[in-house]
């Protein structure tokens, strides 16, 4: 992808503290309550954001909006590509009817001008890495497939594996941290609290309602992840969908 990295290595900090959120999904609302009402971010911490900002929620452009202003403002906002955003970039590529299609579905007409998304959303979506190093993990969106030959050159599977199953030879003592595939609260608390090698952060945060397949009385949150003491902050959605 022009302007992208496929990973990056990224320090601890000087100061401060190390958090991570999965899939924000257009819940403005719910992100900036986590930011700034639950961890209290600030210029000395660290947020990794491990991708799916875009789609299903009723804010997608809010959500946008608050990452690159945090940037602009020199907060450390490191965001990884999801699938969506992988989407979104393919059918801005599409004839008119099929973006504004997709844009309508899911609640994202105001990201438009001139029958494009706008620029600086896309130059945004073009610069995302698909995974970060830290010291002690791995950060990805969908996922690493250990069956493949070289399982850190398959971008695809960074951004749309599920189902990840840990690999030392790979891997190492580094702890994968991923999203994508929404989990139930109760089992991602234990993944966390057992610090497994693999630990899957999405809790459907968009899933605030009823659905017809799955529990929502134990998905709908928005989760950061301390990763320095470990401990997982939890803001239920408060956007309406």
């Amino acid at each position: 992808m022009p302007g992208a990295e496929v990973f990056k290595y990224i320090p601890r900090p000087d100061s401060g503290r190390r958090f991570v959120i999965p899939d924000i999904h257009g819940c403005s609302k719910t992100f900036h309550t986590l930011l700034f009402d639950i961890i209290k971010l600030t210029p000395n911490d660290q947020l990794f954001l491990l991708g799916d900002y875009v789609d299903k929620g009723i804010d997608t452009k809010g959500v946008l909006d608050t990452i690159l202003n945090l940037r602009n403002e020199e907060y450390q906002i490191f965001p990884l590509r999801g699938n969506h955003e992988e989407m979104l970039l393919e059918y801005n590529k599409e004839e008119f009817r099929f973006l504004e299609w997709h844009l309508k579905k899911n609640n994202a007409l105001n990201l438009l001008k001139d029958n494009k998304v706008r620029k600086k959303y896309r130059k945004f979506f073009q610069s995302l890495s698909y995974y970060y190093i830290l010291d002690n993990f791995f950060l990805v969106h969908g996922g690493f497939d250990f069956t493949k030959e070289n399982p850190f050159d398959d971008l695809t599977s960074m951004i749309w594996y599920r189902g990840m199953t840990p690999n030392t030879q790979y891997q190492g003592n580094r702890i994968i941290v991923h999203g994508h595939q929404p989990a139930y609260i109760e089992d991602i608390i234990s993944m966390v609290e057992n610090r497994n090698l693999v630990i899957n952060l999405d809790n459907g945060a968009v899933y605030n309602q009823k659905h017809k397949h799955k529990d929502t009385s134990r998905l709908g949150n928005l989760l950061a992840l301390n990763l320095d003491t470990f401990e997982l902050h939890i803001q239920p959605n408060i956007d309406t969908i």
